[in-house]
């Protein structure tokens, strides 16, 4: 019986873990997809949809979904940089223990994908505690894997690779 409690506690815990994680290929999925369609599949998953500024002529628009939000914080954080005129770019950040696991998954998709690098740094404008960032890009995409100063917290943001070449000539990256 008590084998059967701390398996049944066991499960309890880790679920959130599970649902938190979004993998590389949904976050490619979710790149092609409205922010309604979006809602709903992280919804299922506990996600709270947080905020739609809706794009205008000069930006992009920007929905935002929340893991376990916690007033300005949250566990995990999605951002879909949506237009009518350009592709999606996504972006999806971890915090905490499990972070790195799931991080540590989508680098080595990554590295599979035989992709380039761009270029590696440790600033990007508006994005604060950056301690290192790498792009990394193929025929279609650039993945811009982030690494933040404070302890396990990491980040990757999804581009089609015309627009990542777009942005950066504009400096909206």
């Amino acid at each position: 019986m008590k084998l059967l409690f701390l398996c049944l506690c066991s499960l309890f815990l880790s679920v959130p873990v599970w649902a938190q994680r979004l993998s590389f290929k949904n976050l490619l999925k979710f790149r092609e997809m409205e922010p309604v369609t979006i809602n709903q599949k992280l919804s299922k998953k506990g996600w709270q949809f947080m905020s739609d500024e809706k794009p205008t002529a000069g930006m992009m628009g920007k929905a935002v979904w929340a893991f376990q939000p916690s007033g300005e914080e949250a566990t995990a954080w999605c951002v879909l940089y949506y237009s009518d005129r350009s592709p999606s770019s996504i972006l999806y950040n971890l915090y905490g223990g499990t972070a790195i696991n799931a991080i540590n998954k989508i680098h080595r998709k990554v590295r599979r994908r035989s992709m380039e690098v761009l270029e590696e740094g440790h600033q990007v404008d508006r994005v604060e505690f950056l301690q290192s960032y790498a792009d990394y890009a193929d025929d279609r995409y650039v993945m811009r894997l982030l690494n933040y100063q404070q302890p396990g917290y990491y980040g990757i943001k999804i581009f089609s690779r015309s627009d990542y070449l777009k942005a950066k000539r504009n400096h909206r990256l």
